[in-house]
């Protein structure tokens, strides 16, 4: 019975807590996948269409990888935005037993809280603190509501791998081995394919590691540290280091580079969460002006949290604490808006310059809370019997949970589907490239946005590429060719996109009223000269420009 204990349990049944967790905390996702879609707007489209894209072009074209299919004939076009391979790698078993990509995208996200769970745990453990502490790591980092609500954005939310890379770089620091600093290396590339912003945030945290050693007394002993590097290093940072061609010749070919936001956040973000005990919380304070302003960001950690890291400190305070204490105060600090945030002196170093908002900073800052939190459990325990630990532990998890909990989380019904006329075109000879078309005439981005991720994911049906898109950047043209769709079919717009390279267009009559349908299909009558009808499902048409005027 001893080995049921929680104090002794072994990374079997840690897991398993934490995959119960995951599922109850993440409901109704984890029991509907297939029905429901985080609400993230058009955003939560694009990763899934990217998600889509990177497992298919990983298993039949990995080399073309980042020459996704929009914003044709526009090459490295996954660049333009996080390109989530890493994610994909995983999502490929789930893809392939599914053949889904609604269920894969989710499944994708709620994995990256159960490895983030386990990141924590694990590093929690590599700084000798004892598994309930550990425990609390863990369920820190992966739960509280500023990393945790941002589930929709699967390039935020697949941080996993930074506790894995500090806890390596760690175990190197202290014990010296070579293998322990390839694995982190490992963990930077690995951070770096799932996700960009995941991997500006892993580096950073080995800055402040490598720096607190040196200051603590470790040798720098650069040739030794090269040494231990070696071949199967190099060969570990491989993958991350050719990954960032593509986004060099994206930003060559259309100008793309990230802006700089110095804008800090609203007074209420700091004491801001989407958990319900605080949303009750605020509902009885008073009605302060600075809190009854909308935050831009949730960043409040929690009340037992904040607690818990401020037990950590004495007069024995170990090095470690320090460390995670100065990441934690420099995290937040860039959120801060001018003169006191840090941001505007280091935005333009490599890797820091690929975040364009830096409260995302602070989902670093939440594991290093997440340590303290632990520490602060160890210290209030460490005179306790294995016993009392573990029920202490067990209460103080509970605790976190009920403060923590969101559920049921937000989601939206969602059927993906692609239409007749885009698995047609998918029995036809390729290559060839598409249009789509209605476009929305609104002026509003976000609309047009909607639209063009809606056309996205039907191309997921075959692959091939559209001349629509939507991504962190666009081509300098990209506006001219949405506007020729609005007014398809027209002379200028025929002869735009056979310009362009376009093979067919796809007419959704079923996008339009009863009305103006009729008065579409008699436009369409009109250029009957230049474009060919091929196939029609239902309210569904082909039309195929002539191949004597395409490139």
């Amino acid at each position: 019975m001893n080995s049921l204990k929680f104090g002794n349990l072994r990374p079997l049944g840690i897991t398993g807590l934490f995959v119960a967790l995951t599922l109850i905390l993440t409901w109704p996702i984890s029991v509907h996948p297939a029905s429901l879609q985080m609400a993230g707007g058009t955003d939560a489209s694009l990763y899934m269409w990217t998600i889509g894209w990177g497992t298919h072009a990983l298993t039949h074209a990995p080399w073309s990888v980042f020459d996704a299919n929009i914003f044709f004939p526009y090459p490295y076009t996954l660049a333009y935005s996080e390109n989530l391979m890493g994610s994909a790698m995983l999502a490929i078993p789930i893809m392939w037993l599914t053949n889904d990509v609604l269920v894969t995208t989710n499944m994708v996200a709620v994995s990256s809280v159960l490895l983030c769970a386990l990141g924590g745990y694990f590093l929690g453990r590599t700084l000798g603190l004892s598994v309930p502490a550990a425990f609390l790591c863990g369920l820190i980092f992966a739960f509280a509501p500023p990393r945790f609500g941002r589930l929709s954005q699967v390039h935020l939310t697949t941080v996993q791998w930074v506790p894995f890379g500090l806890a390596f770089l760690h175990r190197y620091l202290d014990k010296g081995r070579a293998k322990d600093l390839r694995w982190a290396i490992g963990m930077v590339s690995l951070q770096a394919l799932t996700s960009g912003h995941g991997a500006a945030l892993l580096v950073l945290g080995c800055a402040f590691v490598i720096g607190f050693h040196l200051v603590w007394g470790a040798p720098l002993s650069p040739l030794s540290r090269l040494r231990d590097v070696g071949v199967p290093g190099a060969l570990a940072l491989l993958p991350a280091a050719i990954m960032f061609g593509p986004y060099w010749l994206a930003g060559r070919d259309i100008g793309y580079s990230r802006g700089f936001n110095n804008a800090g956040v609203s007074s209420s973000s700091y004491f801001s969460s989407p958990s319900h005990v605080q949303e009750w919380v605020v509902s009885v304070l008073p009605s302060w002006d600075w809190l009854a302003t909308s935050p831009d960001v949730y960043m409040f950690p929690g009340f037992l949290t904040l607690g818990l890291a401020a037990l950590t400190f004495g007069r024995s305070a170990l090095r470690e604490r320090w460390l995670y204490l100065t990441m934690a105060v420099v995290t937040l600090s860039m959120a801060m808006g001018p003169p006191l945030s840090p941001w505007r002196f280091v935005h333009w170093l490599p890797g820091l310059n690929f975040i364009r908002v830096p409260s995302r900073f602070w989902i670093l800052g939440i594991l290093a809370l997440a340590v303290l939190g632990a520490f602060g459990f160890e210290r209030l325990s460490r005179q306790w019997t294995a016993r009392r630990r573990t029920v202490a532990a067990s209460v103080v998890a509970l605790l976190l949970v009920g403060e923590f909990v969101m559920a049921p989380i937000e989601s939206t019904p969602f059927v993906f589907d692609t239409t007749a006329v885009d698995r047609w075109l998918d029995t036809q000879p390729k290559p060839f490239a598409i249009a789509e078309v209605p476009v929305s005439s609104s002026d509003d981005e976000a609309r047009r946005a909607e639209v063009a991720t809606q056309y996205m994911l039907h191309t997921l049906a075959h692959y091939q590429p559209t001349v629509l898109g939507y991504s962190g950047s666009e081509p300098a043209d990209y506006k001219s060719v949405y506007e020729d769709l609005i007014e398809f079919p027209s002379d200028k717009s025929i002869e735009h996109l056979t310009a362009r390279g376009v093979t067919y267009v796809v007419v959704h009559l079923e996008y339009h009223s009863d009305e103006y349908r009729r008065e579409y299909e008699a436009r369409l009558a009109t250029f009957s000269d230049r474009l060919q009808l091929v196939h029609q499902d239902g309210l569904g048409r082909v039309y195929r420009l002539p191949a004597h005027v395409r490139r």
